[in-house]
């Protein structure tokens, strides 16, 4: 298990810096023109150049860091929420389990794209609104998983002898509950950063994300959208590289969390 999450993390942190040369030293602008219009790759512009003129090498760098800040966010804002209300439906139990569960149940039974849509398109195109957005459809589904590891913790006899003596809620919560809970959220969050980045490229794919932020699913959207890019040679390396990277990025994530996973439940 280890070998092959060593495999997956050397994948992504070897694009993490191939792409960070592209983002910091790289001598090409992700958002000015700085070459003819559909340049083919070269030694200039590695990856060939857009319609407008713009670095295609440049704007997959830019989307990079772009979806993984977005990822990374919408992880950190959906598994604390999640693995708050989580712990407190579980433990606390009674009016509030009741509360909290029929959100859970709320969230999961809503179709996400179409309401992710709407909502989308009310509150404007912007890489915060589509955080908050993904974070509002992602925090049910681990706040389930939790809620359901601290009913099984909280029916244990250790806890029943510490609460028997006096243990506070706070003690039980530093000294078990997050030791125990802690590996499910490191679970989630990889699984989260990889679907965030997929719902967003989806999501400016649609034209409801930042039109300025050089996402990865802008960059398809535009190379989709350009009259006869499939009878030309414009879509190998204006429309492949970035989908390529997208699924790249996302596999690798979703496997080290699966392989988190498998060696947690073993």
């Amino acid at each position: 298990m280890i070998k092959e999450i060593k495999v997956y993390l050397f994948i992504l942190l070897a694009l993490a810096l191939i792409f960070t040369y592209g983002y910091l030293f790289y001598p090409h602008s992700p958002v000015k023109p700085t070459g003819l219009s559909l340049e083919r790759p070269s030694a200039v512009h590695v990856l060939g150049t857009d319609d407008l003129g713009m670095d295609i090498f440049a704007q997959i760098s830019r989307g990079f860091y772009i979806s993984m800040f977005i990822g990374l966010s919408t992880a950190g804002l959906a598994c604390s929420a999640g693995g708050i209300l989580g712990i407190a439906s579980g433990f606390r139990g009674g009016k509030t389990d009741g509360v909290i569960g029929f959100f859970i149940n709320l969230f999961l039974s809503v179709p996400q794209l179409p309401i992710m849509i709407v909502i989308g398109a009310f509150f404007g195109q912007s890489i915060w609104n589509v955080i908050v957005i993904i974070s509002l459809f992602s925090w049910a589904s681990i706040a389930k998983i939790v809620r359901a590891k601290t009913l099984q913790i909280k029916s244990k006899d250790y806890i029943k002898i510490a609460q028997s003596y006096g243990a506070s809620f706070f003690y039980i919560l530093t000294n078990h509950l997050i030791r125990e809970i802690s590996p499910l959220l490191l679970v989630n969050t990889l699984a989260v950063i990889g679907k965030a980045i997929v719902q967003e490229a989806s999501l400016a794919f649609l034209g409801l994300s930042d039109p300025v932020s050089k996402t990865w699913g802008l960059m398809i959207n535009k190379a989709v959208n350009f009259p006869g890019i499939y009878f030309t040679h414009y879509w190998l390396w204006w429309l492949l590289p970035p989908l390529v990277c997208l699924m790249l990025t996302t596999y690798c994530l979703r496997m080290i969390s699966r392989e988190i996973e498998n060696t947690i439940t073993k």
